[in-house]
């Protein structure tokens, strides 16, 4: 044993001293540099600050922002407040993790004391008139606490002691005990299941503000979907509005040239100018809408505390696309997807794991508490030694020599005084009124949390028909929408030419200009809630960041790419 030791102890000597001192010096260097970063707060490595001023600047072209669905969503993902806020939340949760590592952390503990004492003396036993000491005890150990329920430790103690009384046989003595310690539950609280409880929860918590976050993502992306097909709307509707207004003052302005050669009356030319003066009035408004519309998409893409701040019209540079008999899968098939991609079933799944584990937890409360436990101490004993030939101060002495602490390490390491210790320990209690009251708390939230996926899976597949209902409708009123437009604007013309052969008055025509006008609006209108119906579906399903290749994971971070 000891020429093992002996070998290991020249090894080590020896490889140190291979060793270059350039690269020992880096070794400490790096060593201490790593061991004091340990009590210095963590450099966490947080998203960074929105930079909205820039990212617009870049697509803006003369005074014009132009605007697709991919670029609307990049941009929420990188400037939006929301989006910003909520990033953070997932983080937290991560380092919140770390602080359930705690009991599970191993300690060094050191420990220095001196103590200076003057008594009298009461007893000729003392060795002196007046006892005076001088003690020092110094301590180092080590404890750590595995998750198996087991708690090792290694603790070192030197004691030194002086005083003026003559029965001292050692003066000053060196006490020294090195002592190693193990216990282990044996029954509750055993097991890495029940010691990690609070860890996997964690982990668990963090996993639900992910699907938290991405179910605020998927709710902003499809806000910010619907609200660029309204901001393609009114910018459509305008253009109709404006076509309208231009053909109402076209018919006032060849009523005019026929009530100045006498072929038509004056009254007819009061007509075509109300006419074009309520026509104005629409075109006005929508142009209102218009904007109010580009301030909300804008108020998703900045982080400035005042989105009119951006002052280039938005663009849109997609037109809204025809209906096709792919765009929504089967009812059963949707369903289907939908269970599978919704975040608020993760999350329910998620929680219902805690419940599992907390009920679990609570079943190994109920156990009594046995405990194994077993210790081994090496001692020692050294320091100056004094020798009689008798009992008493005044006998004489035999033999003195001087010893100090080498004398107390060399019994110590020399295995020559040793003692151990092994016990069991047993706790029952008599009334486990509480650990049962815990048991069935944990056994009813497990209940409920499987009655919450039920639920929440029975509302996602009507959430998912009444999306469907929604497409289907939508694509019917497109139909409609269409055939009355078509019918409008022969309507129109029929009345036109009536008109131009005196069969008819300026009043019918004009009325038939506003109803085409108005088909116009309806089907625009139409196509346009057909493609957020779409928007819907997918957002049902919860395949709306997958269809604008959206990764949670990278979002987390910095942001992606939608295309």
């Amino acid at each position: 044993m000891k020429v093992s030791r002996i070998f290991v102890a020249l090894l080590v000597m020896f490889a140190l001293f291979r060793t270059s001192d350039s690269a020992r010096a880096e070794i400490n260097t790096n060593f201490v540099k790593e061991f004091l970063n340990r009590y210095r707060p963590l450099k966490v490595g947080l998203p960074a600050a929105a930079q909205s001023s820039q990212d617009v600047a870049s697509l803006i072209r003369t005074g014009q922002l132009p605007l697709g669905v991919g670029d609307l969503i990049n941009l929420i993902i990188q400037n939006n407040l929301d989006v910003g806020v909520s990033r953070l939340t997932p983080l937290s949760s991560g380092y919140l993790i770390e602080t359930m590592y705690r009991p599970f952390e191993p300690t060094l503990h050191l420990q220095a004391t001196v103590t200076r004492n003057t008594s009298p003396a009461t007893s000729q036993l003392i060795g002196a008139q007046s006892l005076s000491t001088l003690g020092g005890a110094y301590s180092v150990g080590f404890s750590q606490a595995l998750d198996t329920g087991t708690t090792l430790g290694v603790d070192f103690v030197m004691n030194r002691n002086s005083s003026n009384s003559a029965f001292n046989t050692f003066n000053p003595s060196y006490t020294g005990l090195l002592r190693y310690s193990f216990s282990q539950h044996l029954l509750k609280d055993y097991g890495r299941a029940n010691n990690r409880r609070q860890i996997r929860v964690a982990q668990n918590n963090q996993k639900i503000s992910e699907t938290q976050f991405e179910r605020q993502l998927i709710d902003l992306v499809a806000q910010a979907q619907r609200a660029y097909w309204d901001l393609v709307f009114a910018a459509e509707d305008i253009k109709v509005k404006q076509r309208s207004m231009d053909l109402a003052q076209k018919t006032l302005s060849d009523n005019e040239i026929q009530v100045r050669i006498g072929t038509l009356a004056p009254i007819d030319v009061v007509q075509a100018e109300s006419e074009v003066a309520n026509r104005r009035v629409q075109y006005v408004t929508s142009t209102y809408t218009e904007v109010q519309t580009q301030d909300q998409v804008k108020k998703l893409i900045t982080s400035q505390g005042d989105p009119g701040l951006i002052l280039a019209k938005l663009i849109p540079s997609q037109v809204v696309p025809k209906p096709q008999s792919s765009d929504v899968p089967p009812v059963e098939q949707a369903i289907k997807i939908a269970l599978e991609n919704r975040p608020e079933i993760k999350q329910l799944q998620l929680d219902l794991q805690n419940k599992k584990i907390d009920l679990e937890y609570t079943k190994n409360q109920l156990l009594p508490t046995v405990d194994l436990f077993a210790a081994y101490n090496q001692n020692g004993v050294g320091g100056k030694e004094t020798i009689r030939s008798g009992f008493g101060p005044t006998a004489p002495i035999v033999a003195q020599s001087d010893g100090g602490i080498f004398d107390a390490f060399g019994q110590l390491f020399g295995y020559g005084y040793t003692g151990y210790s092994v016990g069991l320990s047993v706790q029952i209690p008599l009334r486990n009124r509480a650990a049962q009251g815990e048991n069935a708390r944990a056994m009813t939230d497990e209940r409920i949390a499987e009655q919450k996926i039920t639920s929440q899976a029975q509302q996602i597949a009507l959430e998912v028909r009444n999306a469907l209902t929604q497409v289907d409708m939508n694509r019917a009123r497109i139909e409609a929408a269409t055939k009355a437009r078509e019918l409008s604007e022969r309507r129109l013309e029929a009345e036109q030419k009536k008109f131009d052969l005196g069969a008819s008055t300026i009043r019918f025509v004009l009325e038939e200009q506003r109803n085409v006008a108005q088909a116009q609006t309806d089907e625009l209108q139409a196509i346009v809630n057909y493609t957020k119906a779409l928007v819907d579906i997918d957002r049902a399903m919860g395949m709306t960041l997958k269809k604008n290749n959206i990764e949670i994971e990278k979002t987390l971070i910095s942001g992606p790419t939608a295309r």
